[in-house]
C-alpha cells in the first residue's frame, strides 16, 4: 500500500515565520515540499521558525534579543559560501566567506562643519551591548547546515528546541556530533572541501564529483560519462584558464572559488543530478563504505592498499583517534539513517514522488542493499588504550560478529526489514530493478538470513513482477539478459 502523504494526515498548521531558501534547498524532494506556508508571527508570542535548511525550531526558551536574532537570521540568511574545513587537534574549523551588501553614506557637512559624515550600515550606531546571549548570524547559519546533515530519524514536521547558544538542543554537543558523523562525510553534504596539512595540490573528490555533475547538466549529459579526460584523473594544475577548453577552465574555477560554485549551484534545475537528494544519499553511503574499507585495510600492516586508501586528507577519519572510530556500527548508523531519510521522504510530502524521483529512490535503495550484501566479511578491529592494544579476531557467537560484519549486522543476524520495506512503498519504480533484486536474493540465500526476511523478500519480488506489467517506467537495462538467462550462462 502506498505511503500516506502528509496532506492526508495533517493535524493543523504550524505557526512559522517566512524564510528564504535557496533554489537547491527549496526543490529538494527529500524535504517537505509544501512548507511554503506564509503565516505571520507575533513578536511577543512563542513561535516556531523555519530555517534555510527547512528544519523547524522552537524559540520559546530564548531571551527576547536572541529570539529576534534567530528570526532575523533565518528570515534573511547571510550569503555565505563555505570555502574549506579541517580538524586542528581538538577543534573543527570551518572557513567561510560572506557576500555583504554595505551602504556607505557620504553626507554633506553639517552647519559650520568642514568634513563630510561617513557611516556604514554595519555599524551599531552606539547601541549598548546587550546582556542576553545572542548568537551571530554566521553561527546560526552554519549550525543549522550541520544539523541538517547529521540529524537522522527526525520527523521534519516536528520543531526542534533552539538553545540560546545558537543550535538545537537535539544536536547535543556540536563537536561530538561532528565527531560521531565524521568531518569528511559531513563536509560532502554541505559542499565544503576538507583540507589538511598535506592537502597542497590535493583535489577534493566531492567537489570534483559535484563540478562534474554541474557541467554535465549544462549539456544534459550523464555525469558518469562526461569528460573523462578531465574528471577520471583530475590534474587541476596551477593555471586557472585552460586555453581552448572552457569546460576545463570552469572546472578549475569551481575548485578554487566557493562563491562561484554556490552561484552555479543556485542556477541549476531541481531535476539536475546535483540536486537529486536520493543520488546524494547514495554517494554518502559510498563515502561511508570507502572509509570503512580503508579502516579495515589499515588494520593489516602489510596491505599496500591501506596507504593508498588513507592518503587523501578527506579520509583522515579512518584512523584519527579524535573522531569516532570507523567501525561497522558507525557505518551501519549512517546506512540506517540514509534508508530512513528515504522512507521519510515518501511520507512527508503532499503528493507522491514523480516517476523520475521514485526511480532515483529505488535505484539508491537497491544500490545500498547490493553494497551491504557484498560486505559479508569480518573486519578485524583494533582497540587502542593508553596502556594496551587488543586485536579482536574471529571470536565465537553472533553478538561479537555483528560488530565486525556489516552484512550480518544489517541483514543476516535478525530481520529488520532492511531496504525491502521501503522498496515496497514504491513498487512500480522498484519493479524496474527486478532482475537485480532477484540476483541479490540469490546471494542472500548463499550468505544466510532470517527466514522471515527471505520470505518478505520473495513476497516483494512477486509483487514487483505484477507491478512491472503495464508499468509506465522505462525498463531497467533494456536489451540486457534477464536474471534467468544470466543464471543459465553461469551454469554453463
Amino acid at each position: 500500500m502506498p505511503p500516506t502523504t502528509r496532506s492526508m494526515s495533517r493535524e493543523g498548521p504550524v505557526m512559522v515565520s517566512p524564510s528564504y531558501q535557496s533554489v537547491t534547498e527549496s526543490n529538494s524532494s527529500i524535504d517537505d515540499d509544501s512548507d511554503s506556508d506564509d503565516f505571520d508571527w507575533d513578536e511577543d508570542a512563542p513561535a516556531v521558525v523555519r530555517s534555510p535548511t527547512r528544519l523547524l525550531y522552537r524559540l520559546d526558551n530564548l531571551p527576547a534579543k536572541a529570539r529576534n536574532a534567530v528570526r532575523d537570521t533565518f528570515h534573511d540568511p547571510p550569503r555565505i559560501a563555505l570555502q574549506r574545513c579541517r580538524r586542528i587537534d581538538g577543534t573543527y574549523a570551518f572557513q567561510m566567506t560572506e557576500l555583504v551588501t554595505r551602504s556607505v553614506r557620504i553626507s554633506a557637512p553639517e552647519d559650520g562643519g568642514s568634513s563630510s559624515l561617513v557611516t556604514c550600515s554595519c555599524c551599531n550606531n552606539g547601541e549598548e551591548e546587550h546582556q542576553d546571549p545572542c548568537p551571530c548570524p554566521h553561527l546560526l547559519w552554519l549550525l543549522d547546515q550541520l544539523l541538517k546533515q547529521t540529524l537522522y530519524h527526525h520527523d521534519r514536521n516536528q520543531p526542534l528546541n533552539m538553545d540560546p547558544r545558537g543550535y538545537a538542543q537535539e544536536m547535543g554537543d556540536p563537536f561530538q556530533n561532528i565527531s560521531r558523523h565524521h568531518l569528511d562525510v559531513l563536509a560532502a553534504g554541505i559542499h565544503c572541501p576538507v583540507v589538511g596539512p598535506d592537502s597542497e595540490g590535493h583535489v577534493d573528490p566531492t567537489r570534483t564529483l559535484e563540478a562534474r555533475e554541474l557541467l554535465a547538466s549544462i549539456y544534459s549529459a550523464a555525469p558518469d560519462q562526461f569528460r573523462p579526460d578531465i574528471f577520471d584523473h583530475p590534474v587541476p594544475g596551477r593555471r586557472v584558464i585552460k586555453r581552448n577548453d572552457l569546460d576545463r577552465s570552469v572546472f578549475r574555477m569551481l575548485l578554487d572559488n566557493g562563491h562561484f560554485f554556490q552561484y552555479l549551484l543556485s542556477l541549476s534545475r531541481p531535476s539536475d543530478p546535483i540536486n537529486d537528494p536520493f543520488r546524494k544519499l547514495s554517494q554518502r553511503v559510498d563515502l561511508v563504505l570507502r572509509s570503512l574499507d580503508a579502516a579495515a585495510a589499515a588494520e593489516v600492516p602489510s596491505s599496500s592498499a591501506a596507504a593508498a586508501a588513507t592518503a587523501s586528507p578527506s579520509s583522515t577519519s579512518a584512523g584519527d583517534p579524535r573522531e569516532h572510530p570507523t567501525t561497522v556500527a558507525w557505518a551501519a548508523r549512517h546506512i540506517h539513517g540514509c534508508v530512513g531519510d528515504i522512507r521519510s521522504a515518501l511520507y512527508s510530502r503532499d503528493h507522491p514522488l514523480r516517476p523520475p524521483e521514485a526511480l532515483s529512490a529505488a535505484s539508491t535503495l537497491v544500490h545500498i542493499l547490493s553494497a551491504v550484501i557484498s560486505r559479508n566479511r569480518d573486519m578485524i578491529t583494533t582497540t587502542t588504550t593508553t596502556t594496551t592494544t587488543t586485536t579482536h579476531k574471529k571470536e565465537g557467537g553472533n553478538s561479537s560478529r555483528i560488530n565486525r560484519n556489516l552484512y550480518l549486522r544489517l541483514v543476516g543476524d535478525r530481520d529488520q526489514d532492511f531496504v525491502i520495506g521501503v522498496l515496497a512503498l514504491i513498487p512500480e519504480a522498484a519493479s524496474q530493478f527486478l532482475d537485480t533484486l532477484e540476483d541479490l536474493l540469490e546471494r542472500i540465500g548463499v550468505h544466510g538470513a532470517p527466514a522471515s526476511y527471505v520470505g518478505r523478500f520473495r513476497a516483494l519480488l512477486a509483487r514487483l513482477r505484477a507491478s512491472r506489467i503495464g508499468s509506465g517506467f522505462k525498463r531497467q537495462g533494456q536489451g540486457q539478459a534477464s536474471s534467468e538467462d544470466r543464471r543459465s550462462k553461469r551454469r554453463r
